[in-house]
């Protein structure tokens, strides 16, 4: 076996998983202890005279309905949409993947024409979903659009989109664009019938859940390779870009990746 292939299927995805929880836990308390504020960048928010009920609906309401996006930009509540329920689906479903169809059937009685199915009807579903919601929102940014921010006593200002777009965040929908077709042209160029590159991931990647790497279950699938490379380095990046907005909790509110802006306070000679 190639040495080279048994490093990176076989050992980096625990560094890429490691990073990814390491990176998580760091943000979440640099989001918790912010010291030196000058700004609203990393805002350490507190809600105060609602329960805990109401709080969790609301978030809930938030989460699932996007509302409380603008209004007057249907674009961006459209493609936000259609991307965020197509790529939870998707998650969803590749917890399905890890566990091998053998398992499946004698754990969960789900047998593997129809485990083939399900990743063939509503995988594909949920890719396509995510693939126009995400071309969306790309066509949004680079379009020239431009947002709406309300100011202080009603003030409106405009701002071009581009203004607002850094290289970390085409970065990020890049690679979110690359790995969904990629996904998509393994899920919807097959049969239900015989779906092959299922049964080669969840082989592999449950030898990597059992601690035991065996990465010869997809040396002779190139796509799945190249899909797998992409969804690593997305994972290892996650914890470091402003996609780690979904751990934002109740209490704290940071979407905007950077520290604390900090300064030094000096004393007066008088």
């Amino acid at each position: 076996m190639n040495i080279a292939y048994l490093i990176l299927y076989g050992y980096v995805p625990y560094a890429v998983m490691l990073i990814f929880i390491v990176g998580i836990v760091y943000r979440l308390v640099r989001w918790l202890t912010p010291k030196g504020l000058t700004g609203l960048y990393n805002v350490n928010a507190t809600v105060n005279g609602d329960d805990y009920g109401k709080i969790t609906l609301e978030i809930l309401k938030r989460i699932f309905l996007f509302y409380t996006l603008p209004d007057t930009d249907n674009t961006l509540f459209i493609g936000s949409l259609l991307f965020h329920w197509g790529i939870w689906i998707a998650l969803i479903g590749h917890l399905g993947i890890i566990i091998p169809s053998k398992y499946l059937e004698s754990w969960f009685g789900i047998s593997p024409s129809l485990h083939h199915v399900i990743a063939l009807y509503v995988g594909g579903t949920a890719g396509t979903i995510a693939l126009v919601g995400l071309l969306i929102l790309i066509t949004r940014r680079i379009t020239g659009r431009t947002v709406t921010i309300k100011l202080v006593n009603e003030y409106k200002v405009r701002i071009p989109l581009t203004t607002l777009s850094f290289l970390d965040d085409y970065f990020a929908v890049a690679i979110l664009l690359a790995i969904i077709a990629l996904g998509l042209a393994q899920t919807l160029g097959i049969t239900p019938t015989h779906p092959t590159y299922i049964d080669e991931i969840s082989n592999w990647m449950w030898s990597l859940v059992t601690l035991h790497p065996n990465v010869s279950y997809i040396v002779a699938d190139p796509l799945l390779q190249v899909h797998a490379l992409l969804a690593m380095i997305f994972i290892a990046y996650f914890p470091w870009s402003k996609m780690m907005h979904p751990f934002s909790f109740i209490y704290i509110s940071p979407t905007v990746a950077r520290p604390s802006i900090k300064i030094k306070v000096r004393s007066v000679q008088r």
